[in-house]
């Protein structure tokens, strides 16, 4: 990493104390709620939090889960790569306190009895876990080779756009097989996210004012019926628009550019290797292709072929989304619209996923029009209603 980079290296950091007395059989569990426990903020240069929960009284089978929700208000797209925890552990003896060194035995004794889980989502929504184990696997000490955190694997790396965020599970729970050594121990454990900068290639040198100010410079989307959806993804880097300056709300929106779109709504990165596909993918939307086919997103048609230049159509684009946002249906009704009988059977569930979660409503003729071609603002607008950036939109029965 050069200077430049070093320089914008930060680490989100919040405390958890923990405090072990007499053991006893109870299980304490903290549910979440609609709200995280911990907002983080990164900043660039440093970070500000909150302890994530406080001491109490631990057993052997004891648990405890929290939310955090790390918020990015640095001027870049961050990169999650790495989890690391310090521990101060004390031992009471009446009423004399010794701190135990990493070198002391019960150091990873202690470590090694709390068990951790990680995982990471949205809205407070955990699909993916990012790390389960022990604290011992996360022990970070500066200038100790034994102790060096842990480094997440490139699959489970994740980057947090500039002014979003990223919302983080914590369950911590102590071994029920943890013995008399336990008692009497006290510790104050430091979990750290350390964040790398990771900026986005400017794909032009004004793009900084093209997202402050997107109707002024993209004067396509100004006064169009999608134009604070469009607004709203290009604030979040999700979209950006063609080097003639356009976003072209109305023209029908490709595979490739469909792939691209939404592995950037779930920030997935761009992925290397196999290609899955036996046609040739552009190289500006490979590696997103091939992220959102690894995640089962996108599977392809026979032959093992993407059609990358292919229109998308309606129905696909639905199932497309349903399965990335992981929507199910609530109940099994007949769909109302006319034209239901043209639905494809691999897309009847998806789309009744789609319309219980009021993700579309079709048109104002009661039509779904499966077949056709999908316009790049009716996907904006399903994307902004899955992200939740907008409550109302205007014209939204496409």
């Amino acid at each position: 990493m050069n200077n430049s980079r070093m320089r914008y290296a930060v680490a989100v950091c919040a405390t958890i104390s923990i405090l072990i007395f007499v053991f006893n059989s109870n299980t304490i569990l903290l549910a979440t709620n609609g709200n995280p426990d911990v907002i983080l903020n990164v900043f660039g240069q440093g970070s500000t939090g909150k302890a994530i929960f406080g001491g109490g009284i631990w057993a052997p089978g004891g648990s405890k889960t929290g939310t955090m929700r790390i918020l990015n208000n640095y001027g870049e797209r961050v990169r999650v790569e790495n989890f690391g925890i310090k521990i101060d552990l004390e031992k009471a003896d009446g009423l004399v306190s010794e701190k135990i060194s990493p070198e002391n035995s019960l150091y990873d004794i202690f470590a090694k009895n709390m068990k951790l889980t990680i995982k990471k989502g949205r809205f407070l929504v955990f699909t993916e876990t990012l790390f389960n184990g022990s604290f011992y696997d996360l022990l970070y000490i500066e200038g100790n080779e034994r102790y060096r955190g842990y480094g997440l694997p490139d699959s489970l790396k994740f980057n947090i756009p500039k002014n979003d965020y990223t919302d983080l599970e914590y369950s911590v729970h102590m071994d029920e097989n943890a013995g008399n050594d336990m008692q009497g121990l006290k510790a104050t454990v430091a979990f750290l996210v350390n964040i790398n900068e990771n900026p986005v290639i400017r794909e032009r040198e004004d793009e900084e004012e093209l997202v402050e100010e997107p109707i002024e410079q993209y004067p396509d989307i100004g006064g169009h019926w999608a134009q604070d959806c469009i607004t709203a993804l290009l604030q979040h880097e999700i979209i950006r628009g063609y080097p003639d300056g356009t976003i072209k709300p109305d023209n029908f929106i490709t595979r490739a550019e469909a792939a691209v779109l939404v592995a950037r709504a779930l920030n997935l990165d761009e992925q290397q290797g196999d290609i899955p596909y036996q046609d040739t993918l552009p190289a500006w939307a490979k590696g997103y292709i091939i992220s959102a086919t690894k995640k089962g997103i996108f599977k392809g048609y026979p032959g093992n072929v993407f059609k990358p230049q292919n229109n998308i159509t309606r129905e696909e684009m639905i199932t497309v989304l349903v399965r990335a946002f992981e929507k199910n249906i609530q109940k099994d009704e007949e769909l109302s619209f006319k034209d239901k009988d043209q639905i494809g059977p691999w897309a009847l569930e998806p789309i009744k996923a789609a319309v219980q979660n009021q993700i579309i409503t079709g048109y104002s003729d009661n039509k779904l029009r499966p077949k056709d071609s999908i316009t790049r603002a009716e996907t904006f607008t399903i994307i902004c209603k899955l992200l939740g950036y907008h409550q109302q939109h205007i014209n939204t029965d496409r």
